[in-house]
């Protein structure tokens, strides 16, 4: 429900709040919460409320990207590396051994450097250096279904290798591209709002951003400016994870047996 409450915002956020965000507000005031503003204002009398509810667009809107970037990256090689083994197999998973040890944000650092900072590199880089995980998933699972009876009679019969791959061993690995891809989300998310926080990303209305501005005035006292934009990290963060887990419980079936099976011996203890 919450994600669901803050993604409806994010797409109507013109709508609860007409305007330019960026304009600063009626009165260039700085305030703690109150009725008319629950989330206080900001330096320029900006509704933090607002500016939060903006600020979703542009993290989800990364991390929705960044993710299927991943997935799609990810799924591709798991599947190649596991069908066709051998070369193919070493040659993908010492690629994958390689963006393992790239470093993303000194990797932001050089492409800021070199491209100029843009939320399209971030979502790249943030896609491309997390895609091995999810392909060594992939992997392994599709290693294990080659060995099966059904497979090695598609085989037999004559079936080529992309309808083995498109029309049985994709469809069986959606199920773990999903949760793993909703359970990498909440890594996208904190990614981009550090950089965001370390000012490596262009200048924007995203929850880093707000962490970013608000370091200046944690003296002054303006505690509502750092609170609200980390609330709104940790939960989404944690939304997405919780998502994670009951996707993970309901789409394998042998977790949810296991779950059933412990409570019933539970249930008999007492």
């Amino acid at each position: 429900m919450f994600l669901l409450v803050l993604g409806l915002s994010a797409v109507f956020a013109s709508y609860i709040f007409p305007g330019n965000p960026n304009l600063p507000g009626p009165t260039i005031t700085q305030n703690p919460p109150t009725l008319q503003n629950p989330f206080g204002t900001d330096q320029l009398g900006r509704s933090e409320l607002m500016l939060i509810i903006y600020g979703a667009r542009t993290s989800l809107t990364i991390a929705f990207a960044a993710g299927s970037i991943l997935a799609l990256l990810g799924t591709v090689v798991g599947l190649l590396a596991g069908y066709f083994g051998g070369v193919i197999d070493g040659a993908l998973m010492r690629t994958a051994d390689v963006f393992l040890t790239l470093p993303t944000l000194p990797l932001i650092l050089v492409v800021a450097a070199l491209l100029g900072p843009s939320l399209l590199n971030i979502m790249l880089i943030i896609g491309v250096t997390s895609w091995p995980f999810m392909a060594r998933l992939v992997r392994s699972n599709v290693l294990s279904m080659t060995q099966r009876e059904f497979i090695q009679i598609e085989r037999v019969m004559g079936a080529s290798n992309r309808r083995i791959i498109f029309r049985h061993l994709f469809p069986n690995q959606f199920s773990l591209i999903l949760v793993y891809t909703s359970l990498s989300l909440p890594l996208v998310i904190l990614t981009e709002a550090a950089i965001e926080f370390l000012g490596l990303a262009p200048v924007s209305i995203s929850w880093g951003f707000l962490l970013n501005v608000s370091t200046n005035y944690w003296i002054a006292g303006a505690w509502w400016m750092s609170f609200f934009p980390g609330v709104a990290i940790f939960m989404t963060s944690l939304s997405f994870y919780l998502v994670s887990e009951g996707l993970k419980e309901v789409l394998t079936p042998t977790l949810k047996r296991k779950r059933d099976s412990l409570v019933v011996q539970l249930a008999e203890r007492k």
